[in-house]
């Protein structure tokens, strides 16, 4: 049986790209009678919820519209077909502007007008609120929402103005999503799913791998945490996790005669093959090097996370691993090779002199900046004062000084978890702020805040919490590239 289906013009307003279609005035009469649609599709997501022809209102769960998409309509003759006002056919290539709704429209054979729209954005998406925009330096903004739902998490793609122009419904601690241009100029996707695996998607932000820890030195099975992971080049990364040490006698340092400890390993993996594999276990000295707040777990607790990694990169002036340790309070130097302790910035065992001002607490992101400075997102749980700032050190590596050549705070200002700073193209730095549970005036301020050299804000961008829905921003993390096709 042929169905026939007309569609009608949405928005006189709205500017519409639509491959192989041409413009008409008016509806043609049906080919064959219709009352309903069989079936609706979107390649970039799901339908939510599922299609059925008695409901008229849907949304997406993945939706990109830096490139065309296909739209299906099922079970109808092409020539009748509308899609937003063009003429279309059953399989359709499309692209929105931001913002814009897709509608389908159909008289059946009685005249009677069938219309179904696919809302741009689901309504749980959080709201963004751009509070300052001025100046802000180009690209496209990644954001992750970890929920405190066990139902809802979001991955997105935001313009300069904080409108998402990618979003994907993904598992609650979904997070981390990062770009990655490979040597050969390939485009990848990534994003973490906690104690579970990492996503790699190609350019069309089609998932085409999942990447957990191979088997070495025992570590088979692990899933990796969700924290960082870098894709250097086509089966070439760094991945890591929290593994579990058993049965660990801590009567030495004051605690209990068995403990478990939770480690850190990460591995560098080269075509299938783990070349190099770190695990804080080989270090016994962290141990005593914890900050108190876990160091005194080792007498009370039957489990402590007493390093607790964040983050890792390559310092690109010797290629040796640069990581973070949130419970250290420090950030590390790592041999590419042997796995050798390098230098210890920050914490009990700190080797560079570091001044009461300069002392960083629970902090959640270093990076290396293109001028070579270390940048740091230091949350600041433990001190005297709880405000989180930005903090960038001059490091001389040959006589262990660190030397403060920038730093950022609001007052008052303080995130307890999470958060990420980032030094842009242009020496304006990206700070995303990371979540708070104990004071709903901090949760409620600004997500992710850009400034320029000077600490003036060019860009502040919050997400509205819903109720019994309180998303954070994991990291905030700007790139540039060109998607357009």
């Amino acid at each position: 049986m042929k169905y026939g289906i007309f569609f009608l013009l949405f928005a006189m307003t709205s500017s519409f790209f639509f491959q192989g279609c041409q413009q008409t005035d008016e509806i043609p009469v049906p080919l064959s009678p219709a009352d309903t649609i069989p079936h609706i599709s979107v390649s970039t997501g799901l339908l939510s919820p599922t299609f059925d022809p008695s409901i008229t209102e849907y949304h997406v769960t993945s939706l990109n519209i830096l490139q065309t998409f296909e739209v299906s309509v099922e079970g109808v003759v092409d020539s009748t077909i509308f899609i937003n006002g063009q003429q279309s056919t059953s399989l359709s290539s499309v692209r929105l502007h931001k913002g814009q709704d897709l509608v389908i429209q159909a008289k059946n054979h009685r005249g009677e007008l069938l219309e179904y729209t696919i809302h741009y954005l689901p309504k749980d998406f959080p709201d963004t609120h751009v509070v300052y925009n001025t100046n802000t330096t180009n690209g496209y903004t990644f954001v992750n929402f970890p929920s405190t739902l066990e139902d809802l998490g979001y991955i997105a793609m935001l313009d300069e103005e904080g409108f998402p122009l990618y979003y994907k419904k993904e598992h609650p601690q979904a997070r981390n999503l990062q770009y990655f241009e490979l040597p050969n100029g390939t485009k990848r996707f990534t994003y973490n799913i906690r104690n579970d695996k990492v996503v790699v998607m190609n350019e069309r932000f089609e998932v085409i791998d999942e990447l957990r820890l191979l088997p070495h030195n025992g570590h088979e099975g692990y899933p990796p945490g969700s924290h960082d992971f870098m894709l250097l080049d086509e089966d070439h990364y760094l991945i890591q996790a929290y593994v579990t040490r058993e049965d660990v006698d801590l009567t030495a340092l004051g605690g209990q005669p068995s403990v478990d400890l939770v480690e850190l390993v990460f591995q560098e993996i080269k075509d299938g093959q783990v070349i190099f594999e770190w695990n804080s276990a080989d270090h016994p000295e962290l141990l005593s090097a914890t900050d108190d707040v876990y160091f005194a777990r080792y007498a009370t607790e039957p489990v402590v996370d007493y390093f607790h990694f964040n983050s890792f990169t390559i310092d690109p002036k010797d290629n040796h691993f640069i990581i973070s340790a949130r419970h250290m309070n420090q950030v590390y130097k790592i041999h590419r090779t042997t796995g050798e302790i390098l230098w210890r910035l920050g914490g009990k065992t700190d080797e560079f002199q570091l001044d009461e001002s300069q002392q960083i607490s629970h902090i959640h992101h270093s990076t290396i900046t293109p001028s070579g400075t270390m940048l740091i997102f230091d949350n600041g749980n433990t001190k005297s004062l709880q405000e989180t700032r930005v903090i960038e050190f001059q490091l001389d590596e040959v006589n262990k000084t660190a030397t403060t050549v920038w730093e950022y705070r609001e007052p008052g200002r303080y995130t307890s978890f999470m958060g990420s700073a980032q030094r842009l193209s242009n020496g304006h730095t990206l700070i995303g702020w990371g979540g708070n549970r104990t004071s709903q005036i901090n949760a409620n301020k600004s997500d992710f805040t850009e400034v320029d050299q000077n600490g003036n804000i060019v860009l502040d961008v919050s997400f509205t919490n819903q109720p019994n829905r309180n998303f954070f921003t994991y990291r905030a993390i700007r790139y540039t590239f060109d998607l357009m096709q």
